[in-house]
């Protein structure tokens, strides 16, 4: 009998399960076509990646190869025809890799004369200027670099085909009397005729439509919204302005006389004579040279020779690779305050005008505190070309430089432009040191706040407006309808809080009493001399005034060994290489701006300067 006992537990016979019958398949156009989608996408994003990094590996060889190689022997050439930007708007990584020109900063103009004063190759400077417009706190500072610059011995010329050809080149001037030789377009016109400033007052027009301006200030000087509110100037803003006036004129007029003796005692005439043919500007002095540029440019090559002239812009390109190769190693931050200060995170305003644009307090509270982290950066500075703006966006930025100075002790210094004022004031008092030029316009410690009334113009022209609220004071804001006596009485109690606070974050910062503050604030606004007399400002100076500082103060020989990061920085990887893509054709980044910076008149207090007041330029 066989053992059949290895098929217990096993089945002898195989019975197979009928399977249930498939489904059809069904043609699913949705699945096919997310499929190609995505592999369609991967593609595309293959490709533009693979164009960017073989676009950056090129550029990189490319900017190498287009690094300009200076001279044996060269005169140096500037030409100004507008508004010198504080920074550039470039990312610093494709300034590096010379992707495209970066714009000549002020910092790098100032720096690059100053440079090649000590460059034995640079034999002279001539600057060619073709527009008036400029502030008077930037002139200043390359009127002081000029100065230095022709002490050492080196030959300067400027050339103009009119100095102030719309009638104001007072500013323009007083930068042309620093240099040896002041050369103008046969003709042209000298036109020097003082300072002056006119300012409308649109009350009355605004009542003709219905339209009634409710702005409240603190105080009489706080004059920002006072061409709404008045029919003409009040004693306090024109007292105001005057001295400002007077002030800028004592400025521009005393260094003319001091640099150009021949016309020391006639320059008063000269002045109130107010436009200068071309032959009067040469016979009393007021020019040396009446021809053209080649003129110049012969007469340069008949003085040093067949050498070449080159501009200040191509001269300060290999210095400024050699300080962004080093920008690991930032020793000192600059932070840019450009504009009027916001909550949030800021944007870009039009690119002609300062005014226009907007900093968030984010950007730069993030950006100080960033610095302070850091432990290669040795020192901060706030570089401040700002009218104001909101009070607790101010706070905020004033806040981060409070931490930054006294928990991180790190120094934090204030190197103010042409106008840092009210807000921008505000940011400044918690800072290490405050540096202004003598031309800024600053102070203003007062606040401003109100709306524009409708309701008459509504009622003009049969415009019912409805309303629907809860609570007493809902509308307060509303366009529609005048304050209440309950909802002004509120509104002026915000008012009151703000400039009160404001007097005691002054007094605090710069180790004043309320009452010392109360004296020179009230809304003034003093120029960066008469700011220091007073204690708002602790020095006359320059961003590099504020770096040579930094400098000695680390024990470095001069401000040139510093490493420089300019902040707020977009130089993450995905903003660089956005960027890069768009280098050829991008919108302005004002106009994806345009409808968040329109302003309806109506807000809540601002620390803002009256931009009416004489912002002289030249």
């Amino acid at each position: 009998m066989s053992d059949h006992s290895w098929l217990k537990g096993r089945t002898v016979v195989y019975n197979p399960v009928p399977r249930a019958p498939s489904k059809p398949k069904r043609f699913r156009i949705g699945r096919i076509l997310w499929t190609a989608l995505k592999r369609t996408c991967m593609v595309i994003g293959a490709v533009v990646l693979f164009s960017a990094v073989i676009g950056v590996w090129s550029a990189m060889h490319a900017g190498k190869k287009s690094i300009p190689v200076l001279p044996d022997q060269m005169i140096l050439t500037l030409s100004l025809d507008g508004r010198i930007p504080e920074e550039s708007g470039m990312s610093q990584y494709l300034a590096l890799l010379n992707i495209r020109d970066e714009p000549l900063t002020f910092n790098v103009l100032i720096d690059s004369i100053e440079k090649a004063i000590t460059d034995e190759r640079v034999k002279a400077l001539a600057l060619n200027v073709s527009s008036t417009g400029y502030d008077i706190s930037q002139l200043q500072e390359i009127r002081k670099a000029v100065l230095t610059f022709k002490k050492s011995g080196k030959k300067t010329y400027i050339y103009s085909e009119s100095y102030g050809g719309s009638g104001y080149g007072l500013g323009l001037y007083y930068l042309a009397s620093a240099f040896d030789e002041i050369w103008m377009q046969p003709v042209g016109v000298v036109a020097i005729g003082g300072i002056s400033a006119d300012m409308p007052f649109f009350k009355d027009v605004m009542e003709k439509y219905g339209v009634e301006a409710q702005f409240f200030q603190r105080k009489e000087y706080k004059n920002a919204m006072e061409h709404l509110t008045s029919s003409k100037m009040s004693m306090a803003s024109r007292e105001e302005t005057q001295g400002l006036i007077d002030s800028m004129a004592t400025q521009l007029i005393e260094p003319i006389k001091a640099e150009r003796k021949q016309i020391s005692k006639t320059f008063d005439g000269l002045l109130n004579l107010g436009m200068l043919t071309d032959e009067e500007a040469l016979k009393s002095g007021l020019i040396d040279k009446m021809d053209y540029e080649d003129s110049l440019f012969a007469e340069l090559d008949k003085t040093y020779g067949d050498i070449d002239a080159v501009s200040v812009d191509t001269y300060s390109r290999v210095a400024q690779r050699d300080r962004l190769m080093g920008s690991k190693k930032a020793s000192v931050a600059i932070i840019h305050v450009e504009g009027m200060i916001v909550s949030g995170r800021g944007g870009g305003g039009s690119p002609y005008s300062m005014e226009d644009s907007m900093v968030g307090a984010d950007d730069i509270a993030d950006s100080i505190k960033t610095a302070a982290r850091n432990k290669r950066i040795k020192a901060i500075v706030l570089r401040v070309n700002s009218p104001g703006g909101s009070p607790s966006a101010s706070e905020t930025i004033a806040r981060a430089v409070h931490w930054a100075r006294v928990i991180k002790r790190k120094p934090v210094y204030v190197s103010m432009g042409s106008v840092a004022a009210s807000g921008g004031y505000w940011i400044s008092t918690e800072a290490t040191k405050i540096y202004a030029m003598d031309a800024t316009l600053t102070g203003s410690i007062g606040v401003v706040g109100g709306k524009i009334n409708l309701q008459k113009l509504w009622e003009k022209y049969d415009v019912n407006w409805e309303r629907v609220s809860y609570g007493k004071n809902s509308s307060m804001m509303s366009m529609n309808t005048p304050f209440s006596a309950s909802e002004q009485k509120q509104f002026e109690l915000t008012l009151d809080n703000v400039y009160d606070h404001f007097i005691l974050r002054v007094a605090k910062g710069r180790s004043l009493t309320p009452a010392q503050v109360e004296a020179i604030a009230k809304g003034h606004v003093w120029t960066g001399r008469e700011a220091k007399e007073k204690g708002l400002v602790d020095e006359i100076g320059g961003l590099n005034d504020v770096l040579d500082l930094i400098a000695k103060n680390n024990s470095l020989a001069s401000r040139h060994e510093l490493t420089i990061l300019h902040l707020p920085s977009a130089d993450n990887p995905l903003a660089v290489l956005f960027e890069l893509l768009s280098s050829e054709a991008s919108l302005p980044a004002w106009l994806g701006n345009a409808l968040s910076s329109v302003q309806l008149m109506s807000h809540s207090p601002r620390l803002v300067m009256d931009s009416s007041l004489p912002q002289v330029r030249g």
